[in-house]
């Protein structure tokens, strides 16, 4: 039997309200982390072989939008890290609510996902990342498909 689900805009709408992203990914419990390398199969896996190039702060109070509009949440305020780890091409993020990131529990809640500079789930300005400089985080949405 095939399995193809279909969801509402407003059943989108309301399992990211009713999840309260903005609790579950604070930034006083959660991390942002963008690395090089291959992202994992899924997000339970291990990072794997990639570097952390940069660990992103969110902000602790109003880190993303009001509410959830057509199954979609964007980040809100300044996401950055004003001193990048290390040098190299981000290819992707890891977004937990677990601050140390080191927890594969499946409990944990995590997203993946890539990074780039246009069509991407992660916008930064450039993939050429150097330690030291700066980061920032032009554009993140988390959605649920339709």
């Amino acid at each position: 039997m095939a399995l193809n689900p279909k969801f509402s805009t407003g059943f989108r709408t309301e399992l990211i309200d009713a999840g309260d992203i903005t609790s579950i990914f604070d930034g006083a419990n959660s991390s942002l982390l963008i690395y090089s390398g291959s992202q994992p199969s899924d997000a339970d896996q291990v990072p794997g072989a990639g570097t952390i190039l940069a660990t992103v702060v969110i902000p602790t109070t109003n880190a993303f939008a009001a509410s959830a509009s057509a199954g979609s949440i964007a980040k809100a305020g300044t996401w950055e890290d004003t001193s990048a780890d290390a040098t190299g091409t981000a290819a992707w993020f890891r977004l937990s609510e677990d601050d140390t990131n080191v927890s594969l529990s499946t409990t944990v809640v995590r997203i993946d996902g890539t990074v780039g500079t246009a069509s991407s789930d992660l916008i930064i300005a450039s993939v050429s990342i150097t330690a030291t400089d700066p980061i920032t985080v032009d554009t993140f949405t988390i959605s649920i498909a339709a």
